[in-house]
């Protein structure tokens, strides 16, 4: 199941020395995961994130991502108006990349975009972000239970 990955590799990510690193590779092999088989993307995605069942397990997803994104703050390398449920979406984002349908794209388009994305994320010429992140409370709990 795509959380239980997400938690592992979340986990797996603090354990890196660099809080650059663990951010960089938290995206980078979520959305590598995700483009590699839409079908089970998909399904996962729409599990994941509808399910009440499932509000322990996001939440447990979000503490980590939380974790990864406040420790690289405090090192200075991801600008302070990044949340941890930012990365989720982030990783969405570009994964759906591989998703386009036209003949020819390279099956690692994505990694264009994530570094972008990962440009995007350094603090040095950062502007305000609007809106704001999403609500964690609406992604852990979306039944509002």
């Amino acid at each position: 199941m795509m959380l239980e990955e997400a938690a592992a590799v979340a986990t797996s990510c603090l354990e890196e020395e660099d809080p650059w690193r663990g951010v960089e590779r938290f995206l980078f092999e979520m959305a590598e995961r995700a483009s590699r088989d839409h079908g089970i993307s998909d399904a996962n995605k729409e599990q994941c994130m509808a399910s009440p069942a499932l509000v322990g397990e996001r939440g447990r997803v979000l503490d980590l991502t939380a974790q990864l994104v406040k420790r690289a703050q405090r090192a200075g390398v991801l600008r302070d108006d990044i949340a941890g449920q930012d990365l989720m979406f982030l990783m969405g984002a570009v994964a759906s990349v591989s998703e386009v349908p036209f003949p020819g794209l390279r099956d690692d388009l994505w990694k264009r975009y994530l570094g972008i994305v990962l440009d995007g994320l350094r603090p040095d010429g950062a502007s305000k972000l609007r809106p704001a992140a999403p609500p964690r409370k609406l992604i852990e709990n979306p039944e509002g239970e």
